[in-house]
């Protein structure tokens, strides 16, 4: 069964089935989020900086300027810079890379290992409080 839902990205509606491998619903990081939280994901020896389209405690769907293929382990670092002294890590597992545009790939993945949990805990608290708050305030 296909479901249509909503992959984070406003005027985009995906097609894919991903009802019965989410554990929880994951929250859109929308433009005005994405100012706020930075996201970076390694790629060969260094991290490139990516776009989140949706963010929960078990996975992640971003946009990225390279190719993560499908089935990998990636390295990543989220920062809030403005409200948060510490970059939080966190490893993940590729599920799916789609040829968004050109030099463009929409990445879904599974979060599998962070670094330090007491920290990735106060993000995920910190992004949740502002996916409550978010009709309240834009």
């Amino acid at each position: 069964m296909i479901d249509e839902q909503d992959d984070g990205f406003p005027g985009r509606e995906s097609t894919w089935d991903l009802s019965e491998k989410r554990r929880e619903e994951r929250y859109p990081v929308t433009a005005v989020y994405q100012r706020y939280i930075t996201m970076k994901v390694k790629s060969g020896s260094d991290f490139v900086s990516v776009a989140m389209g949706n963010f929960s405690r078990s996975g992640v769907l971003f946009v990225s300027p390279v190719m993560i293929p499908a089935d990998s382990h990636a390295e990543c670092i989220i920062s809030i810079p403005r409200l948060l002294s510490k970059d939080i890590s966190f490893g993940i597992h590729v599920r799916h890379c789609f040829n968004k545009e050109e030099n463009s790939f929409l990445v879904g993945a599974s979060i599998e290992s962070v670094a330090d949990e007491t920290w990735f805990a106060i993000f995920t608290e910190v992004h949740d409080f502002i996916m409550r708050r978010r009709d309240a305030v834009y």
